[in-house]
C-alpha cells in the first residue's frame, strides 16, 4: 500500500503537526510521500526528518484543475494507493484529482473542522462522493457530519481519537525549577500556560484579563502564552494591555518551540481558551505531561476533560468564569494536583499515539482492501 499525505497549509500548528506525525508513523510500516505547499514551514519539517516530500502550487481553491492534473500525474506515476488529506481547503485539489487519475486511489479525510452548514448542493456532493472515509477526531463531529452530509455517505464516517506520545523527557525537581527561573517565575508562583496559534478566536486575551485580574487582587500567579502569530496585529494589542498593566513579567510571550511538553511541565496548568475547539490536541498534550488542564466547555473539550475528575471547564468566552476555575487551582494546590493526575490517567488510556496510528493504519488498510 502506498500512501500520499496530503496537506498545503501554510500554517504551521496541530493540524500540519499531525500531517507530519502520520508521515513518521505511517512510514515505518508502508511507503509514503508528502505532499505540501512550496516554501512552507511544514515542508522544512518534512525535510529536515528526510521524508519523501513533493510541492504544489494550487491557484485556484474551488476548480484547482491544473494542480490536480499534476496531482494526478504524481498518483499515476508513484502508483500511489491511497490519498489522504488533513486540510479541509485541499478537499477539491484531492477530488479532481482521483477523478482525473488512472489509478483512481481510494481518498480518506481526516476531519479536524466543524462543519458549519450543510454540504449536499451538487458541487459538495461530488466532493464528499469522493471520498472513501471520512475520520473524525471526535465523536459529536462523526455525528455532525452525517447530519449535515448526503444520507447515502453516513457509513463512511468513522471517529478516531487523537494520539499523543508522552514527553521525550519528565522535568522534576531542579530541571523543572532552572526552567522557571529562566522564564524569570519563582518556585511558588502558579504558572498558566496557553499553546496555540496566536489569534483572536483561539482566546489569548481572556487568560490575559483573567491573569491581570489575579495579580491586581495580589495573587502569585503568572501566564506563558506561546504559539505562532496569526494576526500580528492582535498580538500587539495584548503586548501593549499587558505593557500598559505594568505586568511584562508576569504575562509571558514566546513564538512557536518545538517541544511543547517540555514548556507545559514549567507550568502548573495548562488552559485552551479557543471559543470552540474541535478536540483541543494541547490539553492531551498537558495531561500526558501530567499537568492540570482547563478548557472551554465548547466543541470536542468536553470529550476530552471530565470537569472536575479529570481537568475543569469554563463556559466558553467567559473569562470571569476562566478566572474563577484558574481560582480553584491557585487556591487549592492539592485539589490541582488530583485532578493532573486523574488527567494523565485517562489521556493514557484514551489519547495513546501507540494505539492510534495502529488503528489508522487498519483503517487504511481496511479502506484500500475494500
Amino acid at each position: 500500500m502506498r500512501i500520499l499525505e496530503l496537506c498545503l497549509s501554510p500554517d504551521l500548528g496541530g493540524l500540519e503537526l499531525y500531517m507530519l506525525r502520520c508521515c513518521r508513523a505511517l512510514s515505518e510500516q508502508e511507503p509514503v510521500l508528502a505532499i505540501t505547499s512550496s516554501g512552507s514551514r511544514l515542508e522544512g519539517y518534512l525535510q529536515r526528518e528526510d521524508l519523501p516530500v513533493r510541492t504544489l502550487v494550487r491557484r485556484n481553491r474551488a476548480l484547482p484543475l491544473i494542480a490536480a492534473r499534476r496531482l494526478a500525474r504524481i498518483i499515476d506515476n508513484e502508483l500511489i494507493d491511497i490519498i489522504h488529506i488533513h486540510w479541509g481547503k485541499d478537499l477539491p485539489l484531492a477530488a479532481f484529482a482521483k477523478a482525473l487519475s488512472r489509478r483512481k486511489p481510494k481518498l480518506v479525510s481526516t476531519r479536524q473542522m466543524q462543519i458549519t452548514r450543510p454540504k449536499r448542493d451538487f458541487y459538495h456532493d461530488f466532493l464528499y462522493g469522493q471520498i472513501d472515509l471520512n475520520i473524525t477526531i471526535t465523536k459529536s463531529l462523526a455525528t455532525e457530519m452525517q447530519r449535515l452530509l448526503n444520507p447515502a455517505y453516513s457509513d463512511r464516517v468513522v471517529p478516531l481519537y487523537y494520539g499523543v506520545s508522552p514527553p521525550d523527557q519528565l522535568l522534576i525537581g531542579e530541571e523543572r525549577q532552572q526552567f522557571r527561573q529562566e522564564l524569570g517565575v519563582t518556585e511558588n508562583t502558579f504558572l498558566i500556560g496557553l499553546f496555540g496559534r496566536i489569534k483572536h478566536y483561539k482566546g489569548q486575551h481572556l487568560l490575559v484579563e483573567a491573569v491581570s485580574r489575579a495579580l491586581s487582587e495580589g495573587t502569585d500567579v503568572a501566564a506563558l502564552i506561546v504559539g505562532h502569530a496569526m494576526e500580528l496585529e492582535y498580538l500587539e494589542k495584548l503586548k501593549l494591555e499587558v505593557k500598559k498593566a505594568g505586568q511584562e513579567k508576569k504575562i509571558l510571550f514566546r513564538d512557536f518551540v518545538e517541544q511543547p511538553q517540555r514548556w507545559m511541565q514549567a507550568c502548573d496548568a495548562v488552559v485552551l481558551t479557543t471559543v470552540e475547539e474541535t478536540f483541543g490536541l494541547v490539553l492531551v498534550e498537558a495531561m500526558r505531561s501530567g499537568v492540570a488542564v482547563v478548557g472551554s466547555n465548547r466543541g470536542g473539550v468536553p470529550e476530552i476533560i471530565e470537569h472536575e475528575k479529570s481537568g475543569l471547564l469554563f463556559h466558553s468566552e467567559n473569562a470571569d468564569d476562566l478566572y474563577l476555575q484558574l481560582n480553584r487551582l491557585w487556591s487549592d494546590r492539592e485539589f490541582c494536583s488530583q485532578l493532573a493526575l486523574a488527567g494523565k490517567e485517562r489521556a493514557d488510556q484514551l489519547f495513546d499515539e501507540e494505539l492510534h496510528f495502529p488503528a489508522l493504519h487498519d483503517l487504511l488498510v481496511h479502506t484500500v482492501s475494500a
